[in-house]
């Protein structure tokens, strides 16, 4: 059971005993990365119940993460949802959820028939496991590879005492090799919930891999709906520089092909090379490392073991100094200087960057908790907190998805300039007059946001440079150019999608030529997908 409340743990444990017999509740956790933790000790759990809205990582964050660790059995997920949680509810099962429940119906009548249903299916995967036809040899290899990757080291240490695991790790031997063994993660600049297109992308791999005659051992795959793995063996006695330069090759040739075909970009982590099966989960913790400095250098790249910069501060002096960076800002917020809290924030991100310089989750989490306790100074001023929300609906959960360090700052400056606003709306005037070129600027945009339409036409039309106005906009108005663009069409599109019209045609309405581009900008400002946003007003 994973809930930050401890009450309502308490009385699900009770409610559970009451109504099932088969089930044992063997841990509790009160956030979701404690859960992690436990389940990665603890992988023979077959039910998870996990609360949808929590801090640190929410019940959606858990799933994803509990899809990257290695169970025996794959454990059956429930959700704990509040009314309003819909969209999160949405998000769950597309990662697999079994179930879900409101906490406000909890009671023995409401749970007993989805304890039972649970029950059932456990019972019924385990007799279908029974009888499961044997996979070929490459599956099976992808399989165990696959396995040796995500799984500590230490988990194989006993392997000759284990029948099936002996026998994986001799199909893995005898197709693979353990010889200057390297790893190579793939991470798409975007999930793709779309088989056919995981189809596209897999063959397009395979094509590269083929092509080249001095690749003989190679296995391709997909660890999640954004990874691809790929594990490479050179047998043949080849100097590591050779290694390289063949990888090289063969990894710029899939990054242009899988651009070219489906516009997407991608951060490829590659790890060093090294010799035996227990090097696996090492190699692909690097290579896993590498590809998420796409936080601070953009897609598009190749990552090789030297990219990693090393942690040049301690732990106890990170905690000292962002502890009293965190304190400063603040206060910063509370004073009516606005150069002030600006001045505090540089200081926080450089702490980070230099602290975790090859870390971006160990960054997000960070902000994510600084976002939650400056929030909170809204509350505690007793001010109104919906214009906020609305512009910036769940903020902590929102922060953590952000793709790069660059996009990270900007957001949320303009999350702090706002609700430095909303602290001081009372000594700020409430109207501020924008200067004539900025005015002209926004009522052409409000006039023509559905065109193909750019900062340095509009700079044309109202007669200052393009530098000049993108700096003078974001001063005047509290966002850049292309956010305020984004919010006024997707605010239009609102509007078409409440009257009924269909996606396609709000798309083209707004300015959005592709369909699917458009969803995904929609779903990333607002939180839920066109559809799901449509269904939710019709009901």
């Amino acid at each position: 059971m994973v809930d930050d409340e401890p009450l309502a743990r308490l009385a699900l444990r009770e409610y559970i005993l009451l109504t099932s017999t088969d089930i044992e509740v063997v841990g509790e956790a009160s956030n979701g990365e404690d859960a992690i933790s436990f389940l990665q000790e603890h992988q023979d759990i077959d039910i998870i119940l996990a609360d949808i809205q929590m801090p640190r990582m929410n019940g959606v964050e858990l799933l994803t993460a509990i899809r990257k660790i290695s169970f025996s059995r794959e454990p059956l997920i429930i959700m704990l949802s509040a009314y309003n949680d819909y969209a999160y509810v949405r998000d769950s099962f597309v990662l697999g959820a079994f179930d879900y429940m409101l906490k406000a119906k909890l009671d023995e009548a409401y749970i007993a028939p989805v304890l039972q249903k649970t029950v059932e299916e456990l019972n019924r995967r385990q007799r279908d496991s029974a009888s499961v036809p044997p996979q070929n040899e490459d599956e099976a290899v992808c399989s165990m590879l696959h396995r040796l990757a995500v799984s500590n080291s230490s988990d194989f240490t006993d392997y000759e005492k284990n029948e099936n695991l002996k026998q994986g790790l001799n199909i893995v031997r005898k197709h693979v090799g353990e010889k200057n063994q390297e790893l190579v993660l793939i991470r798409l600049s975007q999930t793709i919930q779309f088989e056919h297109t995981h189809r596209i992308i897999s063959q397009t791999i395979l094509t590269v891999l083929n092509k080249d005659k001095h690749v003989r051992n190679c296995f391709v795959c997909r660890h999640d709906d954004r990874h691809y793995i790929l594990f490479f063996t050179f047998p043949e006695q080849r100097s590591m520089m050779a290694i390289r330069s063949l990888t090289h090759s063969i990894l710029t040739d899939i990054k242009i092909r899988i651009r070219q075909f489906l516009n997407l970009n991608l951060s490829i982590g590659i790890s060093d090379v090294a010799n035996g099966f227990m090097q696996w989960n090492r190699l692909f913790l690097q290579a896993e490392r590498l590809s998420a400095l796409s936080y601070y250098n953009g897609y598009d790249y190749l990552f090789y073991p030297e990219a990693e910069r090393p942690t040049i501060m301690q732990t106890e002096d990170w905690k000292e100094d962002w502890t009293l960076f965190k304190s400063e800002l603040l206060h910063a917020l509370k004073e009516d200087n606005k150069t002030l809290w600006k001045q505090r924030m540089q200081q926080g991100f450089e702490l980070l960057v230099e602290s975790f310089p090859s870390s971006p989750d160990r960054i997000r989490s960070a902000l994510s908790d600084l976002i939650w306790k400056a929030g909170s100074l809204i509350y505690q001023k007793g001010k109104s907190s919906e214009k906020l929300h609305e512009r910036f609906p769940y903020p902590v959960e929102y922060v953590r998805q952000l793709e790069t360090l660059d996009e990270t700052i900007q957001w949320i400056e303009q999350f702090l300039n706002m609700l430095h606003e909303e602290l001081h709306q009372e000594i700020e005037s409430a109207t501020i007059s924008l200067s004539p070129v900025v005015a002209k600027a926004k009522a052409i945009l409000e006039q023509c946001y559905y065109e193909e339409i750019h900062l340095s036409n509009i700079s044309e039309i109202v007669g200052v440079s393009e530098s000049y106005l993108s700096k003078q906009f974001a001063k005047e108005i509290g966002m850049n150019f292309i956010p305020f663009l984004t919010n006024l069409r997707i605010n239009k599109a609102k509007e078409g999608l409440e009257n009924g019209l269909k996606i396609y045609d709000v798309a083209e309405k707004v300015g959005y030529v592709n369909t699917e581009h458009f969803s995904r900008i929609f779903k990333k400002v607002t939180g839920v997908s066109p559809l799901a946003y449509r269904k939710a007003y019709e009901r």
